[in-house]
């Protein structure tokens, strides 16, 4: 199969998925952004990377926002925000650092295949993607597209992260093209 039906294929099998999610749940997550005095972003590989690129979008708009992990990062307090991104719910550093959110106080947002799992349960408000994940086995939930491993959850958790930022950017009638004038400069 050549490279550009493979692309065409995913990109149907991510319109489905996007188009399963509830809005409800964006809804809960744009409140969240709007009310957090700061927001903080975490997840392990390829959903860090995407949740990286929401942090760079949202101080863009001009959100206070940090990467977990990160040496600038500071203390996360009872008035933040924190967004994880896991497929399968049950990566235990992302546990862990739900666990440390709760303790302080913080509001909590997943973005997960699996509202039933760990990570949600400690969650205030959950984001459920509709994608595969290779961590656990296949079922009616849990059906492999196209893409390799994890990369539809990955996609759809980067298509929704930006198409956010849209909705945020409308919202605060900044222009999107005007919100660049916040990037990087030193590259």
């Amino acid at each position: 199969m050549e490279t550009k039906e493979v692309a065409y294929m995913a990109a149907m099998e991510l319109a489905a998925a996007l188009r399963s999610i509830d809005q409800k749940q964006i809804d809960q997550l744009v409140v969240s952004i709007k009310q957090a005095r700061r927001i903080f972003v975490s997840g392990a590989g390829r959903s860090l990377l995407m949740l990286k690129g929401l942090a760079m979008r949202l101080m863009h708009l001009g959100y206070e926002v940090y990467v977990v992990g990160e040496v600038t990062t500071p203390a996360f307090l009872p008035e933040d925000l924190l967004i994880l991104a896991s497929a399968s719910g049950e990566t235990s550093s992302l546990i862990n650092t739900a666990n440390k959110a709760s303790e302080i106080g913080g509001k909590i947002i997943s973005m997960t295949v699996f509202p039933d799992s760990t990570l949600a349960k400690l969650s205030s408000g959950v984001i459920r993607i509709p994608a595969y994940t290779d961590k656990l086995p296949a079922s009616e939930e849990n059906q492999k597209g196209i893409l390799p491993g994890g990369s539809m959850f990955e996609e759809a958790v980067l298509l929704l992260a930006d198409s956010l930022i849209v909705e945020l950017a409308l919202e605060q009638k900044i222009p999107t093209d005007r919100a660049f004038e916040k990037h990087a400069n030193l590259e």
